[in-house]
């Protein structure tokens, strides 16, 4: 039988990954209370290894381009101790910072560079995310790297299915997050057929929506892979029907506790336990 890693570039396999914000809360990320120790990118790839995890995505809550050139180059060596693929993640259009990033995918042998369309509160227009990405994307090329534009309450998804299909290129891809069409309010299922035929990178970010208490409204949670309200087998169906399969990030946004130990604490065990479900899922899709 393949292992996970053989089978990364066989077509008809998913492989399961986890991020940087599957830890939003040890990285210290967003929050006033920050933890102590702050989990860091070497320490991410070894919570991968202890769970059979053998695709790590480092985001922009853990930016690697703050790292020193040794640091850089001990994180690679990490991944091919732990037989790890790690994925480079960034924010922000800025063509400069773009071309950077594009390099650090480029030495720790990342196949995407999957990018937020603006920096959190301040929106650019799709007019200048395309030029920024039509000016990186033939570097991109050359270092055989697909860009991948993660779609958030940015922009409706018809607006990134248009920018898709208008920049016509292979290096150019969607990484999907259905989680975060929440705050465009646009159901999961109408975002999946959307964008589902541009999917580089798939995000599973597990929510639970419930009614307040006044019956006025509701509030959206994160929750344990597989537990939730995002349509996880009907996104996997949507993306077999046009023969893509990307990576399966598990990304959390795991509720905030009393204290930040607490918080890490429930963080941990709900990753544990969204790698689990998501290995006994995703084998039984592979296997069909």
């Amino acid at each position: 039988m393949l292992t996970d890693r053989e089978m990364s570039f066989k077509q008809g396999y998913f492989r399961l990954g986890i991020s940087s914000w599957t830890f939003p809360w040890a990285v210290g990320f967003g929050s006033d209370e920050r933890p102590e120790l702050k989990l860091d990118a070497p320490g991410l790839l070894k919570i991968a290894a202890a769970e059979g995890i053998h695709v790590v995505q480092i985001a922009d809550n853990l930016p690697l381009e703050k790292l020193s050139s040794r640091e850089m180059s001990l994180l690679k060596g990490y991944a091919q101790d732990f037989n790890i693929d790690i994925e480079v993640g960034t924010k922000g259009i800025d063509v400069q910072h773009l071309l950077r990033m594009i390099d650090i995918a480029k030495f720790l042998n990342s196949k995407i560079l999957r990018m937020l369309p603006a920096l959190f509160g301040k929106k650019a227009a799709m007019d200048e995310v395309e030029d920024s990405i039509r000016k990186v994307l033939p570097l991109c090329e050359a270092a055989d790297i697909i860009l991948v534009l993660e779609n958030t309450e940015a922009f409706l998804a018809k607006e990134y299915a248009e920018l898709a299909e208008r920049a016509g290129s292979r290096y150019f891809a969607l990484c999907v997050d259905l989680a975060n069409a929440i705050g465009r309010l646009e159901g999961p299922h109408y975002v999946m057929d959307k964008l589902a035929p541009w999917c580089g990178n798939f995000h599973f970010k597990d929510v639970r929506v419930s009614r307040g208490s006044t019956l006025m409204g509701f509030s959206v949670e994160g929750a344990v892979s597989g537990t939730g309200s995002i349509p996880f087998e009907y996104a996997i169906s949507k993306l077999k029907e046009h023969n893509l399969y990307p990576s399966v990030i598990i990304e959390q946004w795991p509720p905030a506790k009393d204290t930040i130990e607490e918080s890490i604490e429930n963080e941990r065990k709900m990753a544990s336990e969204s790698i689990e479900n998501m290995k006994s899922v995703l084998e039984s899709i592979n296997q069909k």
